[in-house]
């Protein structure tokens, strides 16, 4: 009789856990859609594989390494002083004196909304990718093209400019994205993509990172946000997008940017030329 009822009592908790993670399944699908869902699990999947495979063969001195010299010098060979000056603003727009007031006028345009639990997520996405850079640099200490910095700067892998680049500007545009139409959600994606490219392809172009510091920091940026993108949209009550959230943000870093390439740009041509 007892074993019975032991068997019963198993059964049921066993289909009530299948009947628990078959009704999750169906929640998650159900937010996020079958293609988006897919699209996501690709992105952390593929961010953290290529991300490894890249951390791999840094350590062990694979044949990257000789691509990023290759790559290096031939974008040496090709710059020239105007598109220096480009290239150096460009640059400036992923400083800390840049991505620091943004992220600080996101935080308080939640807060002003009383948006708690975005305004933890955009703490936790920031915080976090910071902290996994300076650990990287520490923990690999692969050195620059050049020496013209001091400190845990001086190491290369992975990229900050790249990765707080994506995750800064890229998990801004996944909050100011909800709620909008899809064309008005495809600009607002191409268009900080390209700012995301371009910061990266400047640190490239101005010899301060190998080829592979750049594409390492980008794939851990996405895997990053996506995830938490993913797990924000599960229980977002306001999907709606925030005018405040996005006039904010961008009148942030428009001036911002302004004031620092005014402020730095001399002293930064300077640091990086040729």
């Amino acid at each position: 009789m007892r074993l019975n009822k032991l068997l019963r009592r198993s059964s049921h908790i066993a289909s009530g856990t299948e009947d628990g993670n078959s009704q999750g399944w169906r929640f998650v699908l159900h937010r996020i859609g079958f293609a988006k869902f897919l699209t996501a699990v690709i992105l952390i999947l593929g961010g953290m594989w290529l991300f490894l495979g890249i951390l791999e063969d840094v350590i062990s001195g694979d044949p990257l390494v000789a691509v990023d010299q290759m790559l290096h010098d031939r974008l040496q060979v090709l710059r020239v002083p105007l598109f220096d000056h480009v290239m150096v603003a460009v640059s400036e727009l992923g400083d800390a004196a840049v991505t620091i007031p943004v992220s600080l006028a996101v935080l308080a345009a939640l807060l002003f909304r009383r948006e708690w639990r975005s305004a933890g997520y955009w703490i936790v996405v920031i915080a976090a990718a910071e902290a996994s850079v300076k650990l990287l640099k520490l923990a690999v200490q692969r050195s620059r093209p050049v020496s013209i910095y001091e400190g845990i700067e001086r190491f290369s892998f992975p990229s900050s400019h790249a990765t707080l680049s994506i995750v800064v500007y890229g998990f801004l545009a996944y909050l100011v994205c909800r709620g909008l139409r899809r064309a008005v959600q495809f600009r607002i994606a191409m268009t900080i993509g390209l700012v995301i490219a371009l910061i990266s392809f400047s640190r490239l172009y101005l010899g301060v990172h190998w080829f592979s510091d750049i594409i390492a920091g980008l794939s851990l940026g996405m895997a990053w946000i996506t995830f938490l993108s993913v797990a924000h949209h599960l229980r977002d009550r306001d999907r709606q997008g925030s005018s405040v959230l996005w006039i904010s943000a961008l009148a942030t870093f428009l001036a911002a940017a302004a004031i620092h390439i005014a402020l730095s740009h001399a002293v930064d041509f300077g640091r990086y030329a040729m």
